[in-house]
């Protein structure tokens, strides 16, 4: 290749690395305080010089080897005569031709940078737009992509107006706070997820949506608070019950939630709107329950209270499960025994734990090396039963028939349990025992009779006994036991009226009862502002067979 042919060719590459240099900027963007700094490094500059090169290069081959055809074929012809005029014309047109090709390439890459430049500029003004309006991240995001912006969990777009909480009004016939007496042609006011306010004459807040019901009464979403919702795979498979041994305290419901389970909506449109998710009744120690709402895609949006309990079992549920493999246990004695073993292994755990946290504390205040102080060895099921042995988390017991309460009652005792008993078809006769001890009540069942060996002297005035007797008490549906369906849990407490509970207590045993003993008592059950905006309208008394759920309410 000649001199003058190296030189355009430099020429040309100076040109590109200059280029490129000149769009090596740096935007800064200020507002109220904030800088976005961008470096245009783009590589879509280098891919376009390097693409550009390597024609440039290939070109060149192709010249060359052009140029040397054309002179074997000259001296073949006239014998080397106007050789020298043939190069230098030849040579002349072919960099005419690699000149208009590399400004084109130029120009290519000039129109790149400047989309480049462009779009930078667009997302460094969006930046500091959301900052002075105060927009989370994932809304200035939507504000680039319209796409994100559509999808559920984009941000929201940029209004200001749309950044405030929805309002809703409610008026009704009666409203049932379950916190302080009815009240007759009452307001309740709601702002987002929360109760506003409640109340007979309050002042309509502007652009609020206005629900009408004279007629309707108002009341707190129901609660189950013992359920096994989403613990059923889309197959039908249950999920709820691990019977490869018969203490399984380190699981957690949770892990095994499956949020589109079709009866979670069945629940929410009879009116219930938050559960107690607990493990089955056939492992002794079944592991971790959990609080949720029913409202929401994911586990995580679901969860109110996890763990919520550790769940226990006394009676036929673990003797069928493990006594027909051969297994411990086949008896009563043999639950009993399962869970006092469990319980004192995990209060040695749990004092091996706090002597290595107070070693810590005292090489620390002492200023000494604590790097000889080695912890317990971390186990999960111990450390979920320690959680109960220290008060920490209550103890879920089911328990029926008598023998199984009174063996329950021992535990409590033994161990200091703050316990809840679950079922107690039995539990009137030891009310006073029960009562005495401050331990909570989720009944049921209350139709099954005889049909279980543990059900057998089940009484309707279950209920009203242990509320006189001073017990607090909540009522279950009666899904677990495959007698009813999920829409009839007001109708369990209706049974419990008939048997001799107030209408008042009934209702409460469904709402803020069962909130207050499952731990969500100062989320849910009431009506008062602050709590979670979830409320039910029934067509009359929820007591009632013939009433209807007419609207179900979980924020705005």
């Amino acid at each position: 290749m000649s001199e003058a042919r190296k030189d355009q060719l430099d020429c040309e590459i100076n040109r590109i690395n200059q280029n490129q240099k000149m769009n090596q900027e740096r935007i800064e963007v200020r507002g109220d305080g904030t800088m976005l700094n961008i470096n245009m490094m783009t590589k879509m500059l280098t891919k376009e010089k390097t693409k550009m090169m390597a024609k440039v290069t290939a070109e060149t081959k192709t010249e060359a080897k052009t140029a040397i055809d054309i002179e074997r074929r000259s001296k073949k012809e006239s014998g080397q005569v106007g050789q020298s005029a043939s190069w230098d014309e030849g040579r002349l047109r072919n960099g005419v031709k690699l000149k208009s090709k590399v400004q084109s390439y130029l120009k290519r890459a000039g129109k790149s940078a400047g989309v480049l430049a462009l779009f930078i500029g667009t997302m460094a003004m969006a930046v500091s737009l959301a900052t002075r309006t105060g927009l989370p991240g994932q809304a200035w995001l939507g504000l680039l992509n319209p796409e994100l912006q559509a999808a559920p969990t984009a941000g929201r777009c940029f209004n200001p107006q749309a950044e405030k909480p929805k309002l809703l009004v409610i008026k009704a016939g009666k409203i049932l706070t379950m916190a302080g007496p009815p009240i007759e042609q009452g307001i309740v006011i709601v702002e987002g997820d929360k109760i506003k306010a409640v109340g007979k004459e309050l002042s309509i807040p502007e652009g609020a949506e206005i629900i009408e019901e004279p007629e309707g009464w108002v009341l707190p979403g129901l609660i189950d608070v013992h359920s096994s919702l989403g613990l059923v795979d889309e197959r039908g498979q249950s999920e709820n019950e691990e019977l490869s041994e018969p203490n399984v305290a380190q699981l957690d419901v949770l892990d095994g939630f499956y949020p589109f389970d079709r009866r979670t909506a069945q629940a929410k449109a009879s009116g219930i709107t938050a559960a107690l998710i607990c493990p089955g009744r056939r492992s002794v120690i079944g592991g971790q329950a959990a609080v949720v709402r029913l409202k929401g895609q994911t586990v995580d949006e679901m969860k109110m209270l996890a763990p919520a309990g550790v769940k226990f079992s006394i009676g036929e549920g673990p003797k069928q499960a493990f006594g027909s493999k051969g297994r411990l246990p086949s008896t009563r004695m043999g639950n009993i025994y399962v869970i006092r073993q469990a319980l004192l292994e995990a209060r040695e755990y749990a004092d091996q734990w706090a002597a290595y946290n107070e070693s810590l504390a005292k090489a620390r205040k002492e200023k000494k090396s604590a790097t000889t102080i080695q912890p317990p060895r971390r186990d999960l099921k111990l450390e979920a039963l320690a959680k109960v042995v220290r008060g920490e988390l209550p103890a879920f017991i089911e328990c029926y028939r008598i023998d199984d309460i009174s063996g329950a009652i021992r535990l409590v005792d033994e161990f200091k349990l703050k316990a809840v008993f679950i079922g107690c078809a039995e539990g009137y006769l030891v009310a006073g025992e029960i009562s005495k001890r401050g331990i909570p009540v989720i009944i049921g069942p209350m139709g099954i009779g005889p049909k279980r060996a543990e059900t057998e002297n089940v009484a309707i005035s279950n209920a009203a006994r242990l509320h006189k007797a001073g017990v607090k008490i909540a009522l279950e549906s009666e899904t677990q036991y495959g007698l009813a369906a999920l829409e009839e849990l007001p109708l369990v407490a209706a049974l419990a009226v008939r048997g001799g509970l107030s209408e008042e207590e009934a209702l409460k045993a469904i709402t803020i009862n069962a909130a207050e003993i499952i731990g969500a008592g100062d989320k849910i059950g009431s009506l008062e502002p602050g709590k979670q905006a979830d409320l039910v309208i029934f067509s009359g008394n929820p007591l009632d067979y013939q009433t209807r759920v007419k609207k179900v309410i979980m924020g705005t």
